[in-house]
């Protein structure tokens, strides 16, 4: 099924502080709810990270990174580490986007088959990201006084906000999420998705961490459990980023209020 496009009027009952307040806490649960939903309804699109995360645990323990301490730091910029590491890093970007494709879109293959003119509009949205940031970060090493520095970050936060919402957008197909919309009416949406991303990576990445710290000088049959637990683990966080994403991008926040419940998109996804 496809989800139709939500109006862009907010409803009354969405309206005012405490709507938006209550509209946040669904959003948040929403993003667990499908997160969770994720691994049973779409364990192919998760495959996409776990199995290249896996293959680098595979090769992170035959390189003794798990012996102790020590030898995880020698080990940390071993060239085989990186170069799975990037497919790593890769297939979690691909994950994450096409999960939030299944819930719009409520099918596995339809996620997966992006429009090529759609594929081109996320690399180019990419880019421009990157170009955009760039020049702060530039201007971040500079050591410049905090009074100039620090108003040049919160702009370059807001901007990226406005970026990650808009791929999203892009991702999803969805037209209406115009730059002109993202900087007059949608700067709330794009601060929304900003927590969602931040509490559906942040605790998995706590544990993604922690099973690391366990796994250093365990015998050799606890690391591999350890460590493929890890790599479901990172499955889960894909799960939870791409729900945040969906839910993001298609409860629109506005000035005004939210353009779609948070809460019913649990009950109108896929």
């Amino acid at each position: 099924m496809t989800i139709a496009a939500f109006p862009t009027t907010p409803a009354p009952s969405r309206r005012g502080p405490i709507g938006m307040a209550s509209g946040l806490w669904q959003a948040i649960a929403t993003t667990y709810r499908l997160g969770g939903r994720t691994p049973i309804v779409a364990p192919a699109l998760l495959a996409l990270v776990v199995l290249p995360e896996w293959v680098q645990h595979v090769a992170e323990i035959r390189l003794g990174m798990f012996t102790d301490l020590a030898g995880f730091r020698a080990h940390a910029a071993d060239p085989v580490r990186m170069a799975f590491g990037v497919a790593k890093i890769a297939g979690m970007l691909v994950a994450m986007l096409a999960v939030a494709r299944y819930w719009a879109l409520g099918s596995v293959r339809r996620a997966l088959m992006i429009r090529p003119a759609t594929l081109l509009h996320l690399i180019v949205a990419t880019a421009i990201g990157f170009a955009l940031a760039w020049p702060f970060a530039w201007a971040g090493r500079q050591g410049l006084p905090i009074a100039v520095n620090a108003p040049l970050q919160i702009v370059s936060f807001v901007l990226q906000m406005i970026v990650m919402l808009y791929l999203a957008g892009v991702a999803l197909e969805d037209r209406s999420l115009t730059l002109r919309r993202l900087v007059t009416d949608l700067l709330p949406a794009a601060m929304v998705l900003t927590v969602l991303l931040a509490l559906a990576f942040g605790p998995a990445q706590l544990l993604h961490m922690a099973t690391h710290k366990l796994a250093l000088g365990q015998p050799a049959a606890v690391v591999w459990a350890l460590m493929t637990l890890d790599a479901l683990l990172v499955g889960v966080m894909a799960a939870l980023t791409g729900a945040a994403l969906f839910v993001g991008c298609r409860s629109g926040l506005t000035w005004r209020g939210w353009t779609a419940s948070p809460a019913a998109l649990a009950r109108t996804a896929a």
